[in-house]
């Protein structure tokens, strides 16, 4: 079985990052039918800068955690059947569909989320599934050092997050990459697409919790391009590649707090704004009219759709 990235402490994966109980995750707001009835579907994958000359890489890759190192035998069909239960066969589908319209190779990267040791001494191997390859050859292993060298080859320049590497990760190869010069690449939080697989939002999701140093109604991009420029600058050059827009979604853990706020962010790469600001209430994830006013909101006054 294969299963989604789950985010959490990479010193203690047993420790899973903090969700809004009411809410859920805001990834889950945009996969929604309210959205697909008005012709929009939601997708994420990890994306990769070139440092040389700052543009998109053409390749992106998917991450998903198995339970079983049967994995690394598996067929080409049996793979795809594999992530077609994970993910869904349409949504899987679209997404290919998607991704290929972009002229972006797909690629599933497979792996168990195992202790960093076994990374560190090679034991434990990565399945890299091509998409644009089936029928010939798609399936391929590497270590996780392998794996760093294929991260060197399209990221070019190292780019460092700090000595320390993530305090969360969605995986144990995550985190231990995360403490070296080429590490995992940075996701795209939700990427909009329409029926025509052109881009509507990219959108970047930013969590305010209860020991947050910045209240929330404080929350804004200015506070964080300084310390996490690469970040920023990463998605919107992702934005660029895509032609569309790029949003970041400050959503609260805090119960108390019941609205999310959304900034269109402007400008080039390297000087990067604020231009709209939205308030627009939080959708509790089991109440079916709540989730369908958020996306109409959504949709008629962000998006302007």
């Amino acid at each position: 079985m294969l299963r989604k990235p789950i985010l959490a402490l990479t010193e203690d994966r047993s420790r899973s990052a903090r969700v809004n109980r009411l809410c859920g995750d805001p990834e889950e707001w945009f996969d929604s039918s309210t959205f697909q009835k008005h012709g929009l579907y939601a997708g994420s994958f990890d994306f990769f800068v070139n440092w040389e000359n700052e543009s998109i890489c053409d390749e992106v890759w998917i991450k998903r955690i198995s339970d079983s190192e049967e994995i690394s035998e598996q067929s080409e069909e049996e793979l795809l059947h594999l992530i077609a239960k994970c993910d869904g066969t349409e949504k899987s589908n679209r997404l290919y569909l998607f991704l290929k319209r972009q002229e972006m190779i797909q690629k599933y990267m497979l792996f168990r989320d195992v202790p960093e040791e076994r990374w560190e001494s090679g034991g434990e191997k990565i399945l890299e599934l091509d998409m644009s390859r089936l029928g010939r050859d798609s399936i391929a292993h590497f270590t996780a050092e392998e794996i760093q060298e294929k991260i060197r080859k399209l990221r070019r320049k190292p780019a460092s997050i700090g000595n320390a590497g993530l305090i969360y990760s969605t995986s144990s190869l995550e985190g231990y990459l995360s403490k070296r010069p080429f590490f995992w690449p940075g996701d795209a939080d939700t990427v909009l697409y329409d029926r025509d697989y052109s881009a509507a939002a990219v959108i970047e999701f930013k969590k305010h919790t209860a020991n947050s140093r910045i209240p929330f109604q404080d929350q804004k991009i200015t506070n964080y391009l300084n310390q996490d420029i690469l970040k920023y600058k990463s998605l919107a050059l992702l934005r660029d590649r895509l032609r569309t827009g790029l949003y970041v979604l400050y959503y609260p853990i805090p119960s108390d707090i019941r609205y999310m706020i959304i900034e269109k962010i402007e400008g080039s790469p390297n000087a990067l704004y604020a231009g709209a600001r939205y308030e627009l209430d939080l959708p509790a994830r089991n109440n079916s009219s709540q989730m369908k006013a958020f996306a109409e909101r959504f949709i008629s006054e962000v998006l302007a759709y």
